[in-house]
């Protein structure tokens, strides 16, 4: 289930930025873009920045992905893959036996031709993916410390070499990631790795360096040349470490690495705007190229760094998930507080039921007096009146009521007994009245079929009630029955005449109220025993019933729980700013949108099959997960579309700050200061992803760039701030989204001894080449 939410509140905030940006040709790459992933290092990048260009880019269903590996890649519509040579090389020769395998496995290099070849006919394929096809982005993505990186210029320029045969320009940059974070594992030769890279690539970026080998090959093994005139390999080369420039080594950086390189790329390759603002100051590659320059004469680098203050659009989602199941659960348990007449009728266990029940069950109460009929002529009230009852009923009738009592009334009630079955009509009025009706529905079904001490209204107490009540009042029957028999009939209370004559007249009044007394009390005891056996099925009935609802009910626990407990995780690591009051805002907002909704469509929307219809048929396989899957639904189609979930990212973060207000005596946050609050989290979290030795660097070129609505009112607030104390150019990336705002810093100017990692690793790197570790190809890249 929580694999479910995760993909809830993923979609989510990718439908909430497509919906921003669908109409936002900024998130659009323009030209041709390549990403090229050197070294089994490389495969998490590789997913991650697939997946953070399919988030943001428009048209990244455009992009071709290649992965040179050797022991693990992944499989994609849109992703190639070559598996590199010298797997089995002893680590001590690895980097040099990568390069020497390469050259000397004559089917691989044909192999990679062929797939470089299907790689560029890819981007024709996907040619109406883009506005223009004049020029290719080429971006190399390695890890310096990655042996596969020894091969990086025959990778590069043998794809550049066929690309440049479909395309007119191929513009090549190329991302080192490095690991400045010591695991206590292989970090020496890690190091010594990355230095022997950095040394090679001083010689791929020299102005003088140049390129000629034979690596192109036709499908006849033809050999083809591949040279690269007097001047860089790479148009810019970023180091992006896991250590920033104040030193500070953060667990996400290598993420935050993801999302600059897919920022950096976009901002470089994004299609122009229509509606331009001077103040937007938009990116000039060659401007940045040129101004990391400046005057000097050796191979320079650039670096970036990124921060972002956005919505939180998981917790978002998740939240108002919670709060909506927890209305659900409210509007159900509502309907729960039933009066206990009214709930007794839904059961058909009312007086008036009851009444129905006798009269189906029992013969009619006249069928009694019909036994007045039995007595002899020749019998008299004198005979008798100093009998008991029972004494008299025996002389009178010798049997003949007993018999008729049994015959009549006693017997067809006993086989009435024996074939009532009320399983089909207590299940009628169960699953008819309660169960099934958007009314009560599942909840009611079990709350009202508990037997849970102190409940409200249960129907499973009642019948208790009804049970004990009737016992006691067939005990009473019972004794009274008995004290009757043992009356004498003179002291009977019937009307009775001392006249003379009268004894016949006595007789009927005697006999009149010996029926009513006596078998009207037998024929209230019969009554009470259906009474008992109807109760009786109706417990057997309802109790298993409820058994199969707790089942179900345990279900709805779990979503329950499962939804608070992903919701409250979702705000463990929460940013004080940006996290703030989620639970108690959305808790509001879905209050809200619940009202609405139940105007829309009535007070028991929720029933509608439009929502959650019967909830029984989502839990009826014994698993949480399809009615998890119904909530996600049907919030993601009738809640997070509402136009609250829709708003500016300034007002709802602004809002939500001051939600509290209205419970606790605290003072407003203001516009303005939460304006300021975001500009300093952006700032303090945009350092560059290097460090280098600020008393080595004699230059230092920045950019800084936005990407966000340029026309809102926050953007505005914080390019005001950054043009009060202007030190580099700023810009605007502009962006019609609502879900926050990001900052890219370039910086650039620096050489490889102004490296802090450089300056730190030299020492591994001349102690694993003293001890015979062949880092390079040819001892002249081991000089430089």
């Amino acid at each position: 289930m929580r694999e479910l939410l995760q993909k809830y509140a993923n979609t989510f905030s990718i439908q909430l930025e497509k919906i921003s940006l669908s109409e936002n040709e900024q998130r659009s790459v323009n030209h041709p873009i390549v990403f090229l992933f050197l070294g089994d290092l490389m495969k998490d990048a590789l997913k991650a920045i697939m997946a953070i260009n399919e988030e943001k880019w428009l048209n990244s269903s455009g992009v071709i992905y290649f992965h040179a590996y050797q022991t693990d890649t992944i499989t994609c519509e849109n992703v190639l893959s070559f598996q590199l040579p010298g797997n089995e090389l002893d680590r001590k020769y690895k980097r040099k036996g990568m390069y020497e395998a390469f050259y000397s496995e004559k089917k691989k290099l044909i192999e990679l031709n062929k797939a470089f070849r299907i790689l560029s006919s890819k981007i024709a394929e996907y040619g109406k993916e883009y506005s223009s096809l004049k020029k290719v982005n080429l971006c190399l993505v390695t890890a310096i410390d990655d042996p596969a990186n020894i091969l990086i210029q025959e990778f590069t320029l043998l794809l550049k070499s066929i690309l440049q045969e479909s395309f007119r320009l191929v513009e090549v940059d190329l991302y080192g990631l490095l690991k400045e974070k010591q695991d206590g594992e292989n970090f020496a030769l890690s190091t010594s790795l990355g230095i022997s890279f950095l040394k090679e690539l001083d010689h791929y970026q020299n102005d003088e360096y140049t390129f000629e080998k034979d690596l192109q090959l036709t499908e006849d093994h033809l050999r083809l040349n591949v040279s690269h005139p007097p001047s860089p390999l790479f148009d810019l080369v970023y180091f992006l470490s896991d250590k920033n420039e104040d030193g500070l080594i953060s667990s996400n950086a290598m993420q935050q690495n993801y999302e600059i390189i897919s920022n950096l790329n976009l901002l470089k390759n994004r299609k122009m705007i229509t509606d331009y603002h001077e103040k937007m100051d938009s990116y000039n590659h060659q401007d940045f190229k040129r101004g990391i320059k400046g005057n000097s004469q050796e191979p320079v680098y650039a670096s970036a760094g990124f921060s972002k203050v956005t919505r939180p659009n998981k917790a978002i989602a998740l939240h108002a998930a919670s709060h909506f199941f927890h209305e659900l659960l409210l509007s159900l348990k509502a309907a729960g507080t039933e009066k206990r007449e009214k709930v007794l009728s839904l059961f058909e266990l009312s007086e008036a039921s009851f009444q129905k029940y006798f009269h189906e069950c029992l013969p009619p109460v006249e069928k009694i007096m019909d036994m007045t009929g039995l007595i002899g002529a020749s019998n008299s009230y004198q005979m008798v009146k100093r009998m008991s009852l029972r004494e008299a009923e025996e002389y009178l009738y010798e049997g003949g009521t007993e018999c008729f009592f049994y015959t009549n009334l006693e017997e067809p009630v006993r086989e009435h007994l024996q074939r009532l079955d009320l399983r089909a009509q207590i299940e009628r009025c169960f699953f008819e009245n309660v169960l099934n009706n958007e009314q009560y529905g599942l909840y009611c079904a079990y709350l009202w079929t508990s037997d849970t001490p102190g409940a409200e209204i249960s129907v499973i107490n009642e019948i208790d009630r009804l049970e004990r009540d009737t016992k006691n009042e067939r005990l009473e029957k019972e004794a009274l029955l008995q004290q009757y028999y043992q009356q004498m009939v003179d002291q009977c209370d019937f009307k009775k005449s001392y006249l003379p004559f009268s004894d016949k007249k006595n007789l009927n009044s005697f006999v009149h109220y010996f029926f009513e007394t006596v078998y009207g009390t037998r024929y209230e005891i019969m009554k009470l025993e259906v009474k008992q056996a109807i109760l009786k099925q109706y417990r057997a009935v309802l109790e298993e019933h409820h058994q199969y609802l707790q089942s179900k009910m345990e279900l709805i626990d779990q979503v329950e729980s499962c939804l608070k407990q992903v919701a409250a995780e979702s705000l463990y690591d929460s940013d004080d700013v940006l996290d703030k009051n989620i639970a108690e805002y959305y808790a509001d907002m879905i209050g809200m949108i619940t009202a609405k909704l139940k105007e829309k469509w009535g007070p028991y929307f929720f029933s509608d099959e439009r929502f959650f219809g019967n909830l029984l048929s989502l839990l009826e396989n014994g698993k949480p997960k399809p009615l998890l899957e119904r909530i996600l639904l049907v919030c993601n189609r009738e809640v997070l579309t509402q136009e609250e979930f829709h708003r500016s990212f300034e007002d709802e973060l602004l809002e939500r700050a001051n939600v509290m207000t209205r419970y606790e005596n605290r003072e407003i946050l203001s516009k303005e200061d939460l304006f300021k609050q975001l500009y300093l989290r952006l700032n303090e979290t945009s350092s560059v992803h290097i460090e280098v030795f600020n008393y080595t660097q004699e230059h230092r070129f920045e950019e800084k760039y936005f990407f966000g609505d340029f026309y809102s009112q926050f953007m505005q607030f914080a390019l005001e701030k950054e043009h009060e104390t202007r030190q580099c150019k700023v810009g605007c990336a502009h962006e019609k989204k609502s879900s926050g705002i990001e900052k890219l810093a370039l910086m650039g100017g620096f050489r490889l001894k102004d490296l802090m990692y450089y300056r730190n690793g030299e020492k591994y790197y001349k102690a694993y080449v003293e001890n015979g570790f062949e880092l390079h190809a040819n001892k002249a890249e081991a000089s430089v």
